[in-house]
């Protein structure tokens, strides 16, 4: 039995003509209830906090506290609607209404040895490896708002919201399908059983997904359902307003970890365009912004006093793929020369802009659980090689390789164009087919119908949901065809193993096989560029998974806001 306890815990130009239309949320003068706003956009009080998103301006309450200021940034959209469990995009569960709910679990700093911590549990065990046994908190309420009014939160509350997630139709329910029965023990006890496939490794990490919220049963119960609110949750944010251009979150003063949030609450404005967001940054607007791409990041880091963090994420990206059950690419040496022939670094910088990683596609949790640029470089970039392997293989050019490119942007064309340069080192002829994201997702992600693609990585949820469903030999998404007994082996071996360093180990031996096969790979795991102001502290931010957790532990020094 595995028992584990938490305790509580450069210049831009036309800046000023960008953020010409930036419309920043303020605090009003004081009420004593909440104000809400109606779908045809009247406003009215109520004690039940209830909205539409995108509706008419309400007005935003001002703090319980003063002294720790607001946090000021922006997201480019809001979400659709209000149900944290009926919404996939980080639009709702990273920075909207998902602010306001917590999670039995939330993803741990990438220095602790344990890749998930407790967030409303206390501790959790593993039970004869049938069955995961949650302990919650004593001290975590409700937040105080009718008709929750502050009660206690318990067990029931749980097995209520995992059931809802998992419902029909509802498209978070995927990350708890290693989940069986759902059985209260007590108030602060839960049992998650296995389903008969047993143990997924990644049931922890699901758990601490930002999608994987816990909601009241009383609050489902109004409307039936929560996409107009109303929303109270246990976290450490106040839902107070949200708007077409504006949303605005209060410290929730009775969360239960102390001096969490330290600020008085986040404003947030909607602006679709990066270059108004970094413009709203550079004149002082904003109190920190994903700057997007490469050369803005660099010129809004040379800004003095910037704090800045770059981001990873190793499951999204521009991905490669040849089949290895059409003709020549059924030849393992001839791959491994088309491999060779490539050089993904060189296109990482010429084609991407130096924005991201070259990996082999896993959604890892961390950059360690990845091979090395250096035993990835084993595989690629080496011309040499690459002829005499062509040649080993015995395949000679008959007609041209169709290469399927889907239309998500220019640039992957021009990898495409960068793969066909590398066929012809080797001697080859091919021709580039553009198809539509709709048809590329249904004849290539789906129907495996291509001799090379250059696309998106297909969705995924964790490193397991990967694996199998892209890397083993019965994968629904593994159309390049590639699988061998050892390789599915060690997937299975890696969804039971619980200590993070035994899974690595294993992960990484998986990574040598993937590659091996010469038969995928993703040129440009994006990554991302944060940036902060001088004033703002404690800046760590790793929204991965939706993790928002980083939020309340911000601080703001003393500034003069614009």
């Amino acid at each position: 039995m595995l028992t584990v306890s938490c305790s509580s815990s450069g210049e831009l130009p036309g800046a000023e003509d960008a953020i010409a239309n930036v419309v920043i949320a303020t605090p009003t003068p004081d009420s004593s209830e909440t104000t809400v706003a109606t779908p045809v956009g009247e406003v009215i009080s109520s004690p039940v906090a209830t909205a539409s998103p995108s509706v008419g301006v309400t007005s935003i309450l001002p703090p319980t506290d003063i002294g720790g200021g607001f946090l000021r940034f922006s997201v480019p959209e809001s979400g659709p609607h209000f149900d944290i469990h009926r919404e996939v995009s980080p639009a709702l569960s990273t920075w909207g209404i998902g602010l306001i709910y917590s999670r039995l679990l939330r993803n741990a700093d990438a220095d602790s040895a344990s890749l998930v911590e407790c967030e409303i549990c206390q501790s959790w065990e593993f039970v004869d490896s049938e069955k995961l046994r949650i302990t919650l908190r004593s001290d975590v309420m409700w937040q105080n708002i009718a008709p929750l009014n502050g009660r206690r939160l318990v067990a029931s509350d749980v097995a209520f919201s995992l059931e809802r997630q998992r419902g029909p139709g509802n498209p978070n329910g995927d990350l708890l399908t290693g989940i069986g029965a759902i059985t209260t023990v007590d108030d602060r006890t839960l049992d998650l059983e296995f389903v008969s496939s047993g143990l997924d490794a990644d049931l922890l990490l699901n758990l601490a997904d930002g999608r994987t919220r816990i909601v009241a049963p009383e609050i489902v119960a109004i409307h039936g359902d929560l996409l107009r609110g109303p929303n109270i949750g246990s976290g450490p944010w106040i839902w107070i307003d949200t708007t077409s251009q504006t949303a605005a979150y209060d410290r929730n003063p009775d969360y239960f970890e102390s001096g969490t949030p330290d600020i008085d609450g986040l404003q947030i404005s909607y602006i679709p365009q990066a270059s108004t967001r970094n413009a709203a940054f550079r004149v002082g607007l904003l109190d920190f912004v994903d700057a997007s791409g490469e050369e803005t990041a660099k010129v809004l880091k040379n800004l003095p006093g910037i704090t800045s963090k770059s981001i990873s994420n190793f499951g999204t990206g521009a991905e490669i793929a040849l089949n290895t059950d059409k003709s020549p690419f059924t030849s393992q040496l001839f791959r491994q020369a088309v491999f060779r022939a490539l050089d993904p670094w060189s296109d990482l910088e010429e084609v991407w802009g130096g924005e991201g990683v070259v990996t082999l596609g896993i959604p890892t949790p961390r950059s360690s659980w990845l091979l090395s640029e250096a035993a990835m470089r084993t595989g690629f970039a080496d011309v040499d090689r690459a002829s005499e392997l062509s040649s080993e293989s015995g395949v000679v050019p008959t007609e041209p390789i169709e290469i399927t490119v889907g239309q998500f942007g220019d640039l992957y064309l021009l990898q495409a164009r960068k793969v066909a340069d590398a066929l012809a080192v080797l001697g080859f002829e091919s021709t580039i087919r553009e198809v539509t994201t709709r048809k590329f997702a249904d004849e290539v992600w789906i129907g495996g119908d291509y001799q090379v693609f250059v696309g998106a990585q297909a969705p995924v949820d964790g490193v397991s949901d990967d694996l199998f469903s892209v890397h083993y030999s019965k994968g629904m998404w593994n159309t390049t065809g590639f699988s061998s007994d050892e390789l599915d082996g060690l997937i299975e071996l890696q969804r039971t193993q619980l200590d993070p360093s035994d899974r690595r180990r294993t992960l990484l031996d998986a990574q040598f096989r993937i590659l091996e096969g010469a038969h995928r790979f993703t040129v440009a795991a994006r990554t991302t560029h944060w940036i902060a102001q001088e004033w703002v502290g404690g800046f760590d931010p790793d929204p991965r998974r939706g993790e928002s957790a980083w939020l309340a532990r911000l601080t703001l020094g003393e500034h003069e806001e614009i």
